[in-house]
């Protein structure tokens, strides 16, 4: 896993979901000190498995989107920018979901 980690030309072969190594350093804060954000580093390492979650703010597509996506349009590639209508929108977040993470096997 180091050798993934460290080597900018392994980076390319990481995908989120699919293969994602992930490990952490347990930290050791001082009992007397209350402002110490970050712990002591132990040198115990451990490999762990991350939860997350997907927020996204839905908005109606009324008529000031359809003008922000017409002003934004002229200046970058249509399909690029936030403002696009709900379809293309539906579309284009479950074409990235699929692609970042695999199906189990």
């Amino acid at each position: 896993m180091d050798k993934l980690l460290f080597d900018p030309n392994g980076w390319a072969s990481i995908r989120l979901g699919i293969n994602m190594p992930t490990r952490v350093e347990r930290t050791v804060r001082r009992s007397n000190c209350e402002s110490q954000l970050v712990g002591e580093q132990t040198g115990e390492f451990y490999d762990v498995i991350l939860y997350f979650g997907i927020i996204d703010i839905l908005q109606d597509y009324d008529i000031s989107k359809k003008l922000e996506h017409a002003y934004k349009s002229m200046q970058y590639d249509p399909t690029s920018i936030s403002a696009v209508d709900p379809k293309q929108y539906s579309k284009r977040f479950r074409d990235f979901i699929f692609r970042v993470f695999a199906e189990d096997t």
